[in-house]
């Protein structure tokens, strides 16, 4: 079956912005007398990448609450997302230097080129996602705008019905079967949640040493140049030259 499209997944693929997100997290969990992340601290900054990196923002706020012995309804986590994005997007205004993923536009312009559909998903709210794209000037705004014909944000996502639920909606928006498509992570969580409908993974070295990555998906790379188009779409059409499946 051919390659037809193209998951992005937003941490690590698109946007190098987990920073901006935790020291908003940081922010709120100080406001609410509870601990932040030290991610000086070479302990918690594994722990923080292993367990909550790459969740969607209402998966990942209750279980750092409750980490922390408390319980959070609908009502308040609605609201800690509120304070969660605005000063997320304060922290965005402020930001010096370009968070894109390098080879991220150039990556988009080869999929077009290849008349591949681009999907894009992300656990954060739309209006974050917009924020980000929206502190980059043209060309850049317009290249990216222009491909994302296909979005789904956290608003979107049910903590109660688990991983991959995002992936499977993006599919159904996009028209393809999980064998039609691929999709890019660069977090565990990620890579769960698309392994988890079907759809093969390829891994960017964004976040983690290549071997660690090398278990967990199909493919795995340091970054973007390094993709091997004409192999994965080989690998689509004929199954040919088919790595190792991911443990």
């Amino acid at each position: 079956m051919a390659l037809q499209g193209v998951i992005l997944s937003w941490s690590g693929i698109v946007a190098d912005d987990e920073g901006l997100h935790l020291s908003a997290i940081n922010q709120v969990l100080l406001e609410e007398n509870l601990r932040p992340w030290d991610l000086g601290s070479p302990a918690q900054k594994e722990l923080y990448r292993l367990h909550y990196l790459g969740r969607s923002d209402r998966e990942r706020l209750p279980a750092l609450w409750q980490a922390q012995g408390r319980v959070l309804s609908p009502k308040q986590r609605e609201e800690l997302l509120h304070r969660k994005a605005l000063y997320y997007r304060q922290a965005l205004q402020e930001q010096k230097g370009s968070l894109l993923i390098p080879g991220l536009v150039e990556t988009l312009e080869r999929l077009e080129r290849l008349q591949l559909k681009v999907g894009l998903v992300s656990g954060h709210a739309a209006a974050e996602v917009e924020a980000f794209l929206e502190r980059f000037p043209c060309p850049l705004l317009a290249q990216l705008t222009d491909h994302f014909r296909y979005r789904v944000t956290g608003e979107e996502m049910d903590p109660d019905l688990g991983s991959g639920q995002l992936h499977r909606l993006l599919l159904e928006r996009m028209g393809l079967s999980p064998q039609e498509c691929l999709s890019f992570e660069a977090t565990y969580a990620g890579m769960q949640a698309a392994r988890s409908q079907g759809i093969p993974v390829l891994a960017l070295a964004t976040f983690f040493p290549l071997h660690m990555l090398q278990r967990r998906a199909n493919w795995a790379v340091d970054g973007y140049p390094q993709v091997e188009w004409e192999r994965l779409q080989r690998w689509f059409a004929t199954g040919q030259d088919r790595p190792a499946q991911a443990a």
